[in-house]
């Protein structure tokens, strides 16, 4: 039985050593065009309404960083044709100091607000009700602080 253990010790830690280490997030130079070009696969003649992307220091780095909005592309004719029932996708990208910016994280919403809290900007996000742990149908306001790439939540509602 020892035997046994051992030998099935080596085998999971053989296992644990052949995983492939986590890819880095890639860095792309555009977040902007990054985004258009991911929505140019999906869509044949998109057209990307005044609210499409916000420049804006999210995380507090003084580096300006890159919040996409997906719901406004009319897709193929169709406004907000990238929503679906739980909002439209937002994408965040955060801008790094040797240049470019990664994809920090993506979240269907139905909209955001920035808030300047005790001299920091937080992000104020009105998600599907089930992201608050409810099944009713109002809004669920998330407000969450970035610092660096961590999105902390510090509320829901």
């Amino acid at each position: 039985m020892a035997i046994r253990i051992r030998i099935l010790s080596l085998v999971c830690a053989a296992l644990v050593s052949t995983v492939l280490p986590v890819r880095a997030a890639e860095i792309v130079p555009d977040a902007i065009a990054t985004a258009q070009a991911e929505v140019a696969k999906r869509c044949k003649t998109p057209i990307y309404g005044e609210d499409f992307s916000e420049t804006i220091d999210f995380n507090n780095d003084s580096l300006p960083d890159v919040i996409v909005n997906l719901g406004a592309v009319n897709c193929d004719g169709t406004p907000g044709g990238l929503c679906g029932n739980v909002g439209c996708p937002y994408e965040f990208y955060i801008q790094v100091a040797e240049g470019g910016y990664f994809l920090a994280a993506t979240a269907d919403l139905y909209g955001y607000e920035l808030k300047q809290r005790y001299g920091n900007m937080v992000l104020e996000l009105k998600a599907n009700a089930a992201s608050c742990g409810r099944d009713d149908s109002d809004y669920c306001i998330m407000t969450i602080r970035v610092r660096g790439a961590q999105f902390d939540t510090i509320s829901k509602k």
